[in-house]
């Protein structure tokens, strides 16, 4: 189904592991672990992703990761990535070497050999579990923009995007409601006059019978203002369209950052694992039958409510002029990011969550041993204490 993706990884055939349905697996994915400065999106869970880890190799289950672990365009080099979170690789390469912990390639792996000769993970482009149960992929292959780009400058034009956060202090991301900064409100400005000079220019230049066009910068910029509105990286359509007319029941993705179950009919679903980037930590388990879907901190459980715009396809209908049209109110200000703030009182950007998250306790999980037999008599009944309620995380 997929293609290699990366250098040192294009003359090589598909690598596709196996896995039976009839036990329960863990799936993660788009942790994106950087090198614990500032512009690293993890944001310094690890403890909580430690709990997480340790909760799979104690019940003796399996732990999937769906891509992009690792921020190598953050980061710069493996090294500083692992100086900075030795003690989550090590639970990590834990579990690996018990061969329960399997790794599925994605966009932003490029150095894949370090995850497999130093993390022991058993690294594939494709998992598949059971028997057309399941397929996990990380889901660039569906990336309309992306699918393309791989191998043809998307390395440098991230790593670029990187550095450029790094040195100037902000995030230049979507959605903008999330990322309300003045550096990402000026990015969008600069975005718009580039495409009304460049649209300007074809129809110019197709006036005087030199026809020239925009259409790849205006279909970029639907790419984008789509992903605003609520289809990151514009894959949930190309995947349900792939899933309907496969053999697959289930499709499995992580890429989007957008955490749900989605059935998508005749039995079929797609579903998101989310991310570990920012406030978020979502993670997705089977028990053998279903699938659950909920986010590691806080135990919000995510069903389809979040594509419920890309269901109805109201995401769609809009390109990014329309958009525009409705979102900016001049001043470099923007309907969806001022709508936010006035939502949430004492609103906090992403960016300044940073130490908050950092410093949360871990969280505990219950003890899977059975509890030791009473000794023989009577003895007082106790009241039972309350569990925490995220001890079931």
């Amino acid at each position: 189904m997929t293609r290699p993706t990366h250098i040192g990884w294009n003359n090589r055939p598909t690598v596709v592991e196996k896995i039976p349905s009839d036990q329960r697996i863990w799936f993660i994915s788009d942790l994106h672990i950087g090198d614990a400065t500032p512009a690293d999106a993890f944001f310094g869970k690890d403890r909580h992703l430690i709990a997480l880890v340790e909760k799979v190799h104690a019940a003796g289950e399996v732990l999937v990761i769906v891509g992009d672990a690792i921020d190598f365009h953050q980061a710069w080099s493996f090294t500083r990535v692992l100086r900075a979170h030795q003690e989550l690789f090590s639970a990590l390469s834990r579990l690996a070497r018990e061969g329960r912990l399997f790794y599925v390639i994605g966009n932003h792996d490029y150095e894949i050999n370090l995850f497999h000769e130093i993390l022991q993970f058993r690294v594939c482009d494709e998992l598949h579990i059971g028997d057309n149960d399941i397929l996990v992929v990380h889901g660039w292959q569906y990336d309309p923009y992306l699918s393309d780009a791989i191998g043809h400058g998307h390395h440098w034009s991230t790593t670029i995007h990187h550095m450029v956060e790094r040195y100037l202090g902000t995030w230049l991301r979507i959605p903008m409601g999330e990322f309300y900064t003045k550096g990402n409100r000026l990015l969008f400005w600069l975005a718009h006059k580039v495409a009304w000079v460049a649209n300007a220019w074809a129809s110019g230049m197709k006036a005087i019978g030199r026809p020239r066009s925009a259409q790849s910068l205006n279909a970029y910029l639907d790419y984008w203002a789509q992903g605003n509105m609520g289809d990151s990286m514009g894959i949930f359509r190309p995947a349900c369209e792939a899933l309907r007319s496969g053999p697959w029941r289930h499709l499995m993705c992580g890429h989007s950052h957008l955490p749900g179950i989605v059935p998508v009919g005749d039995g079929k679903s797609y579903i998101n694992t989310g991310s570990w980037t920012f406030a978020s930590s979502q993670y997705v388990v089977w028990d053998g039958a279903s699938f659950t879907c909920h986010d590691w901190i806080t135990q919000r459980q995510f069903h389809a409510e979040l594509y419920e715009p890309l269901l109805d396809g109201v995401v769609y209908e809009k390109d990014f002029w329309q958009w525009w049209r409705e979102n900016y109110m001049g001043m470099f200000r923007f309907r969806e990011g001022e709508e936010r703030k006035a939502r949430l009182r004492g609103w906090e950007s992403y960016v300044r969550d940073k130490q908050h998250l950092s410093e949360l306790a871990p969280i505990d999980f219950e003890p899977l041993a059975p509890p030791e037999e009473p000794p023989p008599g009577p003895s007082p009944i106790e009241p039972v204490e309350p569990d925490d309620e995220r001890a079931s995380a």
